[in-house]
């Protein structure tokens, strides 16, 4: 079983002694785990599964991918980099199945081409979705960690370049 990705409350020793000692020592150099690298931890061990999961149907697993539009121009490089991690993976990406926004559309539940992405992973049509970099996603940990949470048990997320190190946190 794997571990869950959302936020939880100190509550080993360990954690509430160091929370003790920020309070007391706000100016004291203190070096903080990566967000990003617990999910991405978390999102490898969700593909695994749902990946997994279809092989042991018979099928290949199915993806969508997903871009980000700048200056309204098609983002085919995204979508190649996408493409390729998907064809190395042994994944189906199906005629139709590449979605985009606009950068800096808001949130990803409020864009359209996001949107679309779930709504093909609720549907059965894909079990995935392929982007270049997390922050195509979102750039914020917390958005992000909602997105990973929406496709927790439902679908994976598979970036070409891993998270480690990106974002605001």
């Amino acid at each position: 079983m794997r571990q869950s990705t959302a936020r939880r409350k100190p509550t080993s020793w360990m954690d509430q002694e160091r929370d003790l000692e920020e309070g007391l020592n706000p100016n004291r150099f203190r070096v903080r785990a990566d967000a990003y690298g617990s999910l991405a931890a978390a999102r490898r061990d969700n593909l695994e599964q749902i990946v997994a999961r279809a092989r042991a149907r018979g099928r290949m697993p199915r993806v969508c991918l997903y871009a980000l539009a700048f200056g309204g121009q098609e983002p085919q490089h995204s979508f190649n980099a996408a493409a390729a991690c998907a064809v190395r993976q042994c994944w189906q990406v199906g005629a139709g199945q590449s979605y985009a926004d606009h950068h800096g559309a808001g949130a990803p539940t409020a864009r359209p081409g996001w949107c679309g992405v779930r709504r093909q992973i609720l549907a059965g049509y894909a079990d995935g979705v392929v982007v270049v970099t997390a922050d195509v996603i979102s750039s914020h940990v917390d958005e992000y960690r909602q997105e990973l949470d929406w496709f927790e048990h439902r679908g994976f997320v598979a970036v070409v370049i891993p998270e480690t190190g990106q974002g605001q946190a």
